[in-house]
């Protein structure tokens, strides 16, 4: 696409419009549920609706500003406070300053933006667009932990900490995401903040990745009881307590397999494959039927670049039953964990959201700002991904946020009458 082009696009379209008629089309009461979020403000005081602090802040991330600060200096435009007036059907003067935001933040009930996360899941699951990339009727989440940011102080007292021999304490904010991968996006399904809210003395064992696995599935299992689904992650996961919370919710799962973990398992699978593989293809290595504590698991291997210096090897562990048909489309499901970290924390530390830079110090804010970073990617890429005209024309993730910011701060666009005649549609 050459310059003259992207002008015109520029000129002629208003990506702002197309986000909220996608908002509109499959999240139609996004908004409501915004306005209708406790407010513990009081009312005399009350200048800004939740509906007008909750669409600002968002707007502001699905334009890529990151800092508070830069949402007050971008949106001050007659424009801006005309387009978000027009979206929240409220007649407006001015736009809520940062700082307001903030404080409104503070005492936002995270409960409750869990349940517009499971609004947002919940309504692009009833499309049915996503169907086709099920697995045996079952969705593929991935699931991770990430660091959100380091310090030299325990900020909000309850960061987890990592001491050095010189008797140096780090303190971290450390995040487990949960993503519903469909195609060629990553959706924010669940989080779970990985963190010491009761430390007494240096005996006890700090929060980790594994106990907020165990908080999420429950929560999961609760909000989505009869949902299939297909459980993916790294080689923290392939222990016998989580194999048996999958068993015990009949979902399928495939963990990363390493070398020097479950030796049992290893020296089986080395050993069976030594006299019988159990797959024809070239490169990848099956046997099934291993029995660990009271598990029965198959293992499969796929070496990339076999023989060769850059030689990598991908092992698994599953209770999907692989066989010589199907193992290859086995092995491609388990690589898709990469996504959670390109497609999902990657994007969102490096090119487009910053969700290691501290908006707030207060905790509960910080943790709201994260809730709504995950509101903007989803719907930046339904945006990116499913739109034909940022589909085809191949916009950059930077050249999207300009023209979003371009078309709510300096341009007018009729968002009093949308289009909903519209359908998203993904590559495979």
């Amino acid at each position: 696409m050459n310059r003259e082009w992207k002008r015109k696009l520029r000129h002629d379209k208003k990506l702002v419009k197309e986000l909220f008629e996608i908002i509109q089309k499959y999240f139609p009461e996004l908004l409501d549920k915004f306005a209708n979020l406790s407010d513990k403000r009081n009312s005399s005081y009350v200048t800004y609706s939740m509906k007008v602090i909750c669409v600002t802040r968002l707007f502001a991330l699905l334009c890529g500003l990151t800092s508070m600060a830069s949402l007050t200096d971008n949106f001050n435009t007659q424009n801006t406070i005309d387009n978000i007036s027009s979206i929240c059907n409220e007649k407006l003067i001015e736009l809520p300053y940062w700082e307001t935001i903030q404080d409104v933040f503070i005492n936002v009930n995270i409960d409750e933006l869990r349940l517009i996360q499971k609004y947002i899941v919940k309504s692009l699951i009833r499309s049915k667009m996503f169907d086709k990339y099920k697995f045996d009727g079952a969705f593929q989440l991935i699931f991770d932990g990430t660091g959100l940011s380091h310090h030299d102080y325990n900020l909000n007292g309850n960061c987890l900490s990592k001491t050095t021999k010189d008797g140096v304490t780090t303190y971290y904010k450390y995040v487990l995401e949960c993503k519903l991968c469909v195609g060629p996006i990553v959706i924010s399904l669940d989080s779970e903040f990985i963190e010491n809210e009761k430390i007494n003395s240096e005996k006890q064992k700090q929060d980790c990745e594994t106990n907020a696995f165990k908080r999420m599935v429950k929560r999961i299992k609760k909000n989505y009881p009869k949902q299939k689904f297909l459980i993916t992650g790294d080689a923290l996961y392939a222990t016998s307590p989580i194999i048996s919370i999958c068993e015990k919710y009949h979902w399928l799962y495939i963990f990363n397999l390493k070398p020097d973990r479950l030796k049992h398992i290893n020296e089986c699978f080395e050993g069976n494959i030594a006299l019988e593989n159990e797959t024809t293809h070239k490169h990848y290595y099956l046997s099934t039927n291993i029995e660990y504590s009271k598990h029965i698991l198959h293992v499969f291997k796929y070496v990339q670049n076999e023989g060769h210096t850059y030689e990598k090897n991908f092992r698994y562990i599953s209770n999907i039953l692989v066989t010589n048909n199907n193992i290859k489309e086995i092995v491609a499901i388990g690589r898709k964990r990469w996504k959670i970290e390109n497609e999902g924390f990657y994007t969102q530390k490096h090119r487009t959201f910053c969700i290691t830079h501290m908006c707030s110090r207060n905790d509960n804010a910080l943790k709201c700002h994260y809730f709504f970073i995950q509101f903007a990617h989803t719907f930046r890429q339904l945006l990116e991904k499913g739109h034909s005209i940022v589909r085809d024309l191949k916009l950059k993730l930077k050249e999207v946020s300009v023209f979003i910011l371009d078309s709510l701060t300096s341009k007018s666009p009729n968002l009093i009458e949308i289009n909903l005649n519209f359908q998203l549609r993904f590559d495979d």
